[in-house]
């Protein structure tokens, strides 16, 4: 895993490449927590990722959920279709939880 990070009128925007995998899981959890409690508006583009794993999709969908309940949903662009069922589903979020 790989990410670039800009920032432009209070909006982050973070770009992922490569694959998101359990290897990665402990920066994904810094990058997403420092996101989502930094800015205004975030915004994560995956348009570079090729596979993102089980442990890494129950990290995205606990973010997501997580901006949610603050009133301030992340933005996802680019995600594999195959992934979005998981990650805005908030009411499975606490079944995907380890």
């Amino acid at each position: 895993m790989d990410y670039s990070f800009e920032q432009s009128d209070g909006i982050g925007i973070y770009t992922f490449r490569g694959e998101l995998n359990s290897t990665h899981e402990d920066k994904l959890k810094m990058v997403l927590m420092r996101a989502i409690h930094s800015f205004e508006r975030v915004v994560l583009n995956f348009k570079g990722v090729r596979r993102i794993d089980f442990e890494c999709l129950k990290l995205l969908q606990r973010a997501y959920c997580t901006s949610v309940r603050l009133r301030n949903p992340v933005i996802m662009t680019y995600v594999p279709t195959l992934y979005l069922p998981d990650i805005f589903n908030c009411e499975t979020e606490k079944q995907l939880t380890v």
